[in-house]
């Protein structure tokens, strides 16, 4: 995969570190940023709906998958104080900037390089936050759904955020093939908001 991008194990393309200010959920923060990583310029409409929508309140351990320079940890870490996040992404250049943009949370939080879920086998989570790579392709988003499924505990969800023209229609039929009960949650500006409960036998 090309070397410039952001689900590419190591970005090569030229450093430019930056910061970024982001308020949400009453939260505002100051985030590093780089090339070589998703919406470095900004927080994205998509993530930000995500943030505005999920509901953690009966969650404690969340991953957040794929998750960029950390901003969604960032973020609903605070709004949730009793929840304990894993931040994982492929890309190392993200994982580096997810470490020190999670730094506020301490202890709550672990940050590992890992392609989906395969270097945390064990994992099992109450709530599993994504917002897909989608220029990864279809096969890894939906290989991501199925892995997310997989660790979660009975009762569990996994929230995602998808563009319609970005594949939202079949990403839904596909949500709905693995989980008991899918719900479209939000939508706005061509983007859908999904969560789909892995309900208890």
């Amino acid at each position: 995969m090309d070397g410039n991008h952001y689900y590419s194990t190591n970005p090569s393309s030229d450093r430019r570190p930056g910061q970024i200010s982001v308020r949400v959920r009453g939260v505002s923060l100051t985030l590093h940023t780089d090339a070589g990583v998703f919406s470095r310029r900004g927080l994205d409409f998509g993530t930000r709906l995500l943030l505005e929508t999920v509901d953690l309140d009966a969650a404690r351990e969340v991953v957040d998958l794929g998750c960029g320079y950390g901003v969604v940890a960032a973020v609903l870490g605070r709004v949730y104080p009793e929840t304990h996040w894993t931040l994982v992404d492929v890309n190392a250049r993200a994982i580096e900037l997810a470490e020190q943009n999670t730094r506020h949370l301490g202890d709550r939080r672990l940050v590992v390089q890992s392609d989906g879920f395969a270097e945390l086998p064990g994992l099992m989570v109450d709530a599993v936050l994504l917002n897909p790579p989608i220029r990864a392709g279809k096969a890894v988003v939906y290989r991501l759904f199925e892995e997310a499924k997989a660790h979660l505990v009975d009762g569990g969800s996994l929230w995602i955020v998808i563009q319609k023209k970005q594949g939202a229609p079949t990403a839904q039929r596909k949500l709905e093939e693995l989980f008991s009960d899918v719900t479209l949650v939000e939508r706005a500006s061509g983007y859908h908001i999904f969560r789909a409960d892995k309900l208890r036998p």
